[in-house]
């Protein structure tokens, strides 16, 4: 039984969403070493950001969502799902690609930002999934296994793309990655407040939606630009 939640909990949506980026940077791939390494990374800032959420209190910042909802107003929830939830995962997701990520060698091209931001958002949620999937069941838990990366690496894309737009043209990092953050945390906080309200949940999804459309069509039109560039000349 471990065994099979453990598969379903991390190994096969892992595989899946590395697998799926990995494909979207087929014209020049990264090395799946790199991959590998970020995604763990992922798992890491995960672990670091869920000891971070059990000091809060000590500092008198609510611990989670439901203290919010019973003791607070409702722009308290939505303050705090921008700020205590969008800004603090973003902020511990983005990190390691600062710190790190972004010096590989391998780090190229623009689209490496998402990329990369991507795998660092899959390991992110493999973390976050051990402690929420162990209460669900049957199609709930399979869902949640593989929805969740989905909407960690959509957040996160748009500060990966920013950022790898600055790396790759050589600009200053500090005001990408504040536009960034500032962008994903609000994408992230409302999503939130959406999911939390069953009248409002749709709309969770469409923006969910909306943003990987983005990302999909921007993979795409940075891949045409690279393929269009390496292609040989053809003869006058």
């Amino acid at each position: 039984m471990i065994v099979i939640f453990l598969f379903a909990a991390i190994i096969a949506p892992a595989v899946f969403w590395i697998s799926y980026f990995y494909y979207k940077d087929r014209l020049r791939p990264e090395p799946v070493t790199r991959l590998i390494e970020t995604y763990l990374l992922g798992v890491l800032a995960g672990f670091l950001c869920w000891a971070f959420y059990e000091i809060q209190p000590s500092f008198g910042i609510p611990a989670n969502f439901m203290t919010v909802l019973a003791q607070g107003s409702r722009l308290d929830f939505v303050l705090y799902s921008i700020g205590g939830v969008g800004l603090v995962e973003e902020a511990f997701k983005m990190l390691p690609f600062l710190v790190l990520v972004r010096r590989f060698k391998a780090f190229n091209e623009k689209i490496d930002g998402i990329i990369y931001a991507s795998i660092l958002a899959v390991g992110f949620a493999s973390f976050e999934n051990v402690g929420f999937l162990p209460t669900m069941k049957g199609w709930a838990l399979v869902g949640r296994a593989f929805a969740s990366p989905l909407t960690h690496t959509v957040f996160a894309s748009l500060w990966g793309y920013l950022i790898g737009k600055a790396v790759i043209r050589k600009q200053p990092l500090l005001p990408a990655a504040l536009r960034g953050l500032f962008l994903a945390a609000l994408v992230h906080g409302l999503y939130n407040v959406l999911t939390f309200n069953p009248v409002l949940r749709v709309l969770s999804a469409l923006l969910i939606l909306a943003v990987w459309i983005w990302q999909i069509r921007t993979l795409e039109m940075e891949a045409k630009k690279e393929k269009e560039a390496v292609a040989p000349t053809p003869p006058a």
